[in-house]
């Protein structure tokens, strides 16, 4: 059955992974891949579950063998190049049977080790599609003992995808698992189908409001968030997403680097729940699906013969809002705007406790508040859109006060308001106050951006009500 946001119904019941959060970064990974953000959807759950650093193949393999002779099996994957290096992160559950990673593989290898891994009664569970410094895609798997029958599609844009996972559905197939591509400049998806029965909803992007529109939809109706892939620029990403029969609540965590991940699994398991599902990204690059190289025609996949958002209890935090991990910068950026609104960035580290649920160490942020204080930052700039510093009259910088009052003027506060929040219909003028301008009713131009740098957790972040 078709659903106005290119839904099609399938069914498949999961059981939620059983789960404790152990994580640790070797020195050198923290060093060099600081920039990547682990985003994750929870579920209830109990038991243990391992998410790992990121590792090189070498590395991950060899923690694998270390994980698997402890009782765990690996059922989530992802993969990232960084720094011209490709590194690996996976979730572990405990489990038995036989358990393998493998890749990276052309399609050609990747069809043929499927093949061979199918026949000695191992079924694909996970999968991962990125392109390699050739320009041709490159495949990684996992799988688990099992049984059945599975399919993997070629790419497909929307209709033709929904078109295929009703024909599959009607054969008893059902969508696990879902990865994004471009084909000059059309979004298109590749789906793993395995046998199961039951109710499952496949949506293609939604934008962050809309999602957890849906999510809660769903959660309503029965339904739990199984995958989900997440595509587009920092701070104007969308979901791709994959529903099936269940009770999970489906919360969807921030962004976090991997330290703040880290302790915020630690308060999730402690509060019962566990990693259904993750991506990882760099926070300063966009998450852009592969662009096809054309091949799939000349190399097909014969399993595809046939013709054919963060919600109670989880993180929430309004559309205009981004929360960083490691930047220790408040950002209100007029060249980048959402919807009325300015992107804001706030430092994770900075934000006040209160906002930080006691029972889950979810992270709620009003969608209320007119303005921000901030105290003791390290100095302040206005910027243009090209990140030039903006030195003319009314807009001042940090250090034109220190040459008058020194730092320790600004160290009590900067602030700001505007037509945000509860304040929106009245409609008032943005007022940045002195020292951020000269005048307190002074306002940005629309390409301007105010950068308050050194926002840690010596710093407060105030949010301001309407008077």
């Amino acid at each position: 059955m078709f659903h106005a946001k290119m839904l099609y119904r399938i069914l498949r019941k999961l059981p939620i992974a059983a789960l404790l959060l152990t994580c640790t970064a070797t020195e050198a990974n923290a060093q060099n891949l600081s920039n990547l953000r682990y985003q994750a959807v929870w579920h209830s759950g109990s038991g243990s579950n391992i998410v790992t650093e990121p590792l090189n193949r070498s590395e991950f393999i060899q923690r694998g063998q270390e994980l698997t002779s402890q009782g765990l099996r690996l059922v989530d994957l992802e993969t990232a190049e960084v720094n011209g290096d490709r590194i690996y992160v996976g979730v572990w559950v405990s489990g038995s049977g036989s358990n393998i990673f493998d890749g990276p593989m052309t399609r050609g290898e990747f069809r043929d080790r499927r093949e061979e891994l199918r026949s000695q009664g191992l079924r694909l569970i996970d999968f991962e599609v990125f392109q390699a410094n050739d320009g041709r895609r490159r495949f990684v798997g996992v799988w688990r003992s099992g049984s059945g029958e599975e399919r993997l599609s070629l790419p497909r844009n929307a209709e033709e995808f929904t078109a295929l996972g009703e024909d599959f559905t009607s054969r008893g197939l059902r969508l696990v698992d879902v990865e994004v591509e471009r084909n000059q400049g059309e979004l298109q998806y590749r789906g793993l189908w395995r046998e199961g029965t039951g109710s499952n909803l496949f949506s293609t992007p939604q934008q962050p409001a809309d999602f957890r529109a849906l999510r809660d939809q769903m959660v309503a109706d029965g339904l739990e968030l199984i995958d989900m892939e997440r595509i587009g620029n920092p701070g104007e990403q969308e979901f791709v997403s994959v529903w099936a029969s269940g009770n999970g609540e489906s919360r969807l965590s921030i962004p976090r680097n991997f330290a703040n991940f880290v302790t915020f699994g630690e308060q999730q398991t402690a509060a019962g729940m566990r990693t259904q599902d993750f991506e990882l990204f760099l926070s300063d690059a966009a998450s852009t699906p592969p662009d096809d190289d054309n091949s799939d025609e000349e190399d097909p996949d014969d399993d595809d013969s046939d013709p054919a958002n963060p919600g109670p209890g989880g993180d929430s935090v309004p559309d205009w809002v981004e929360v960083s991990s490691n930047e220790g910068r408040v950002i209100v950026d007029f060249s980048n705007m959402v919807g009325n609104y300015p992107r804001i960035t706030l430092p994770l580290e900075a934000l006040p406790e209160s906002l930080f649920s006691n029972e889950d160490g979810s992270l709620t942020i009003p969608d209320t508040f007119c303005g921000i204080r901030v105290t003791h930052a390290e100095s302040f700039t206005w910027q243009t859109q090209d990140n030039q510093v903006v030195t003319t009259s009314p807009y001042l910088q940090s250090s034109d006060v220190e040459e008058d009052f020194g730092s320790e003027f600004f160290f009590n506060g900067l602030s700001f308001t505007g037509a945000i929040g509860q304040c929106e219909e009245d409609n008032d003028p943005w007022q940045f106050n002195y020292p951020l301008t000269e005048n307190s009713g002074d306002s940005p131009l629309a390409n301007m951006k105010l950068i308050i740098e050194g926002v840690d957790s010596g710093s407060t972040i105030e949010f301001l009500d309407a008077n």
